[in-house]
């Protein structure tokens, strides 16, 4: 699995996939979801309002074609409350976000990380949570795991916390290389 980062602002790079969690009780939603929901002129929030998306946890709603942001395929994935957010419901939503993708044949994809600067997690504890969860289901097919390239989406000012939990993650997770970060070496220095 390879990672990268991305810094832009998140309608504008070109994504095949790009996956934002979702909170069922921040109506509308916010963070990176946020910003994607007023580019697509309030389009999430509409669905919400007409009880179309939940944001429960486990919730999986697929939208292609979204003609305004830069990405083929926009996948909300509902996470539940945000006052109920640990590291451990992060690792399963991610865990279930790579089996979903990889289901969709799909082996590029970017991701936000959810409920950051709104949530007791740090940003660092977040990306580890995600990146173990990917790894943990993808590492059961070798060909799957060689395969699938993942992009970090966030803003500049977390660089060093996602930094951090890349450390975290190659220090706690015998990946045994597997997880490849070297593109991100330069955005670290």
């Amino acid at each position: 699995m390879q990672i990268t980062l991305s810094t832009e602002a998140p309608d504008l790079p070109k994504h095949k996939c790009l996956v934002l969690g979702i909170f069922s009780d921040e109506k509308p939603p916010r963070g990176i979801c946020g910003f994607i929901d007023w580019r697509l002129n309030g389009m999430i929030s509409r669905e919400i309002k007409q009880g179309k998306i939940t944001g429960d946890f486990m919730e999986k709603i697929l939208i292609p074609f979204s003609r305004r942001i830069g990405t083929e395929m926009l996948f909300l994935f509902g996470l539940g409350k945000l006052s109920d957010t640990n590291y451990d419901r992060i690792y399963t939503a991610a865990n279930h976000i790579a089996r979903t993708v990889n289901t969709m044949l799909i082996n590029n994809f970017s991701f936000d990380l959810p409920g950051t600067g709104r949530s007791d997690l740090t940003t660092a504890g977040t990306v580890e949570a995600m990146i173990t969860g990917f790894f943990d289901f993808l590492s059961e097919d070798i060909n799957k795991l060689s395969s699938m390239n993942s992009c970090i989406v966030t803003s500049p000012a977390n660089v060093k916390e996602v930094s951090l939990g890349i450390k975290n993650f190659k220090m706690n997770v015998k990946d045994l290389g597997s997880v490849d970060v070297s593109a991100l070496q330069n955005c670290f220095a």
